[in-house]
C-alpha cells in the first residue's frame, strides 16, 4: 500500500497537539492533548495488520522477533540521537540544582536508558518513551495473534478486547490520561491503552475491507465531508472542550476515540475527496516519508526544551510556546539526518559482523 498523504499530515497535526498539551499543562490555557496520543496508537494496529497482510499475500512467514526487529529498526536511530541530547539537557538541569557532576552523569544515564524502551515493563517511569515502549509491546502481540489465529483475531478478538480493555480502564482511573498509572498494581495503563487502540486500528482494516464495497453517488464528496467533520470535532474538542467530571471525561474520551475510528476508517479507503486533493500536489507525497518521521522526532525533541524552560526560562507562556515550537522543529531537523548516519553505521556494522 502506497503511503497515505493525509495521516503522515494529520501525525504532523496531532505531534503539535501533544506539544501544547505539554507546554499549557497546569496553567489556565490546559488541553486535552492526551487524547492525540490514541490517534498514533490506532494508525499503528492498522499499520501492524497491513504489514502483516502484505507479508502474507507474498507468501513470507515473519516472526514476531523479525517484525518487531525491523520495526525497532524503524525509530531507533533517531530514538539515539534524541535521548543523547535529552541525557545531556537532564544532566544540565541536575548539575545547575545540585553543583555536582557525579548527579550529572547519574541523571544522564537515567535518561540514556531509555534507548533500552523498558518503561512499560516498570523498571522505571518515564513520561517521553512510555508511548514507543508500549508501541512495541504491543506490536509483538497483536503480530504473535494475528500469526496464530489470523481472521478470527482481526475479525472477533481485536474489537472484543477494545472494549474490554477500555472499560477495564475507565473502572479504574475514569480517563486514559497519565501513562504511568497502574492498573491493579499489576500492568501499565499506558501498555493497555495501546493494546486498547491498537486493537482498534486492526479493527479499523477489517472495517475499510467491507467498506471498499459500499458505493453510492458522489460518495468523494459525502464521505470527505466526514472525515474532515470528525477529524476538526476531534481537535476543537481536544482544544476548547475540558469536562470536569468523571462521567463526562469517559464519554468525552469515548466520543474522541470513536471519532477518530470513523475518520480513519473514511482515510484508509482513499474514497474521499480530500485524498483525490492530496493526490495532485506530487511535492506532498514526496516529503510524506519526512512528515511521519518528523511527528515522532517532534513527539521526542520538544519534552527536552519544556524541561530546560522550566528550569532557567521566564515565567511567559505564549514565549515559551513559541521557543518550544522552534526547538523541535530544528532539533527533528537534526535528529532526522543524525538518525540516517547512525542507521548507516548500524547497517554497516551488522553486515560486517555477519561472517562472509
Amino acid at each position: 500500500m502506497a503511503r497515505n498523504v493525509t495521516v503522515d499530515i494529520l501525525r504532523m497535526v496531532f505531534a503539535f497537539i501533544i506539544v501544547f498539551h505539554h507546554v499549557f499543562m497546569g496553567t489556565q490555557f490546559h488541553i486535552y492533548g492526551y487524547l492525540a496520543v490514541d490517534f498514533f496508537f490506532i494508525v499503528s494496529g492498522y499499520m501492524v495488520i497491513n504489514s502483516y497482510r502484505k507479508y502474507k499475500e507474498e507468501g513470507r512467514d515473519v516472526g514476531v522477533i523479525r517484525y518487531c526487529a525491523h520495526k525497532l529498526m524503524s525509530f531507533l536511530p533517531y530514538l539515539i540521537f534524541a535521548v543523547v541530547v535529552y541525557a545531556i539537557v537532564s544532566g544540565a538541569i541536575a548539575f545547575d540544582n545540585t553543583g555536582r557532576f557525579d548527579r550529572f552523569l547519574a541523571s544522564a544515564w537515567y535518561e540514556l536508558e531509555n534507548v533500552f524502551l523498558v518503561s512499560m515493563l516498570g523498571f522505571y517511569r518515564d513520561e517521553l518513551i512510555w508511548y514507543l515502549s508500549s508501541l512495541m509491546i504491543c506490536s509483538a502481540i497483536i503480530w504473535f495473534l494475528l500469526r496464530r489465529f489470523d481472521s478470527n483475531f482481526s475479525r472477533y478478538a481485536a474489537p472484543i478486547i477494545t472494549i474490554v480493555v477500555l472499560i477495564i480502564i475507565f473502572a479504574e482511573s475514569n480517563t486514559i490520561s497519565t501513562p504511568n498509572h497502574f492498573v491493579y498494581g499489576v500492568v501499565k495503563k499506558g501498555l493497555l491503552r495501546g493494546l486498547a487502540c491498537m486493537c482498534l486500528g486492526v479493527s479499523a482494516y477489517e472495517c475499510v475491507s467491507l467498506f471498499d464495497r459500499i458505493h453510492f453517488d458522489k460518495d468523494k464528496l459525502v464521505l470527505g465531508i466526514i472525515e474532515l467533520v470528525c477529524y476538526l470535532a476531534v481537535i476543537i474538542c481536544i482544544l476548547f472542550v475540558h469536562p470536569t467530571d468523571d462521567v463526562g471525561r469517559r464519554i468525552y474520551d469515548i466520543m474522541m476515540i470513536f471519532l477518530l475510528f470513523i475518520a480513519l476508517i473514511i482515510t484508509f479507503s482513499n474514497r474521499s475527496f480530500v485524498y483525490d486533493y492530496l493526490q495532485k500536489y506530487e511535492w506532498i507525497g514526496q516529503r510524506s516519508v519526512e512528515l511521519a518521521v518528523g511527528s515522532l522526532l517532534i513527539y521526542l525533541n520538544h519534552a527536552y526544551i519544556i524541561a530546560a524552560w522550566d528550569q532557567w526560562g521566564p515565567d511567559n507562556i505564549f514565549v515559551e510556546t513559541i521557543v518550544v515550537i522552534i526547538f523541535a522543529l530544528v532539533m527533528s531537523f537534526l535528529c532526522y539526518h543524525a538518525g540516517k548516519w547512525i542507521r548507516k553505521g548500524i547497517d554497516y556494522a551488522v553486515k560486517e559482523s555477519v561472517p562472509h
